[in-house]
């Protein structure tokens, strides 16, 4: 059995994150691919694989961009405006000093000539929901029940631990997850209830007779991790194989693109029944190019998805 499925990006950002070196990645060699990944913000999708988002001045813009360089390496970008505006923090750029501000623009008189700071060696991402300080009231969780699913509590003082006010802890499959969402029925939607009466029993996930989990990944935050089985299409899928396979076609050129990629559906006990089949989103090949060019390029319609 094998099932057409609409265009599906292969990964999530486990973190929003904001490019320090766009201009540099995009003018050396290296392919890109756009709109390649759904953003989640608190669990809920704010920008969606395939899809462009409206700019300021009614432009229909990439929601993320996927550059991959020579050697295979993979980063993530997002429009600073698109996520200034989701994380509520004021951005502004000062032309004359080719700079991007987050939060309030310092005054001119305020300001020295010393060069700004460069980014460690391979630090090329800022999460702005860190804060500068341990916050003296942070927003927790049930520890208890967070250790009783494989979840490792994190250091009270260290700045890392915290988005905002929230404490956060590392699920056992170690991703980074909010505390306070952990068996808290106040978070979920009327989406998130529908898939909770078949997806959840006694507050878990359920088991298959290997002791696999299975169900909605909606869920995972109210859970406490990522079932080993998501639920997709009328089946589900193992999320590091759907991954793989997503990413597979990543840096390919059309013409060796297959545009098509599958990963095994499987049924609730962790049997293969057929095929998850998606397609790639498109390519597109800046080697060389400025932001300039790359700009005037795609104004002129040079690029397009296939």
């Amino acid at each position: 059995m094998k099932k057409r499925i609409a265009s599906f990006a292969g990964g999530f950002f486990a973190v929003l994150a904001l490019s320090l070196c766009l201009t540099t990645a995009l003018a050396a060699s290296g392919k890109v691919s756009y709109n390649f990944a759904n953003v989640a913000l608190d669990g809920g999708t704010v920008i969606a694989a395939g899809a462009d988002i409206t700019a300021a001045n009614g432009q229909q813009i990439p929601g993320s961009i996927l550059y991959t360089d020579e050697t295979g390496g993979k980063t993530n970008y997002l429009p600073l405006r698109k996520i200034s505006e989701l994380l509520k923090v004021e951005v502004s750029y000062d032309s004359a000093a080719k700079t991007v501000y987050l939060g309030k623009q310092p005054d001119k008189a305020a300001q020295t000539a010393e060069p700004a700071a460069e980014p460690a060696a391979g630090e090329n991402v800022i999460d702005l929901r860190i804060p500068k300080e341990v916050p003296k009231n942070p927003r927790r969780g049930d520890v208890e029940l967070i250790k009783s699913r494989g979840g490792t509590i994190l250091p009270d003082g260290d700045v890392n631990s915290y988005r905002g006010n929230d404490k956060m802890f590392k699920d056992k499959n170690g991703e980074l997850r909010w505390e306070y969402k952990v068996g808290n029925e106040g978070i979920l939607t009327d989406l998130d209830k529908r898939a909770a009466e078949w997806s959840i029993v006694d507050g878990d996930f359920p088991k298959n007779k290997k002791g696999e989990s299975y169900g909605s990944m909606l869920l995972a935050e109210y859970v406490g991790y990522m079932p080993d089985l998501v639920q997709m299409a009328e089946g589900y899928v193992r999320w590091d194989e759907f991954d793989a396979a997503g990413q597979s076609l990543s840096g390919m050129s059309e013409e060796e693109c297959p545009h098509v990629w599958t990963a095994p559906l499987y049924n609730e006990e962790g049997e293969v029944i057929g095929d998850y089949q998606g397609q790639c989103n498109g390519h597109y090949d800046f080697s060389g190019k400025t932001m300039e060019e790359v700009r005037a390029a795609l104004e002129r319609g040079e690029y397009s998805q296939r």
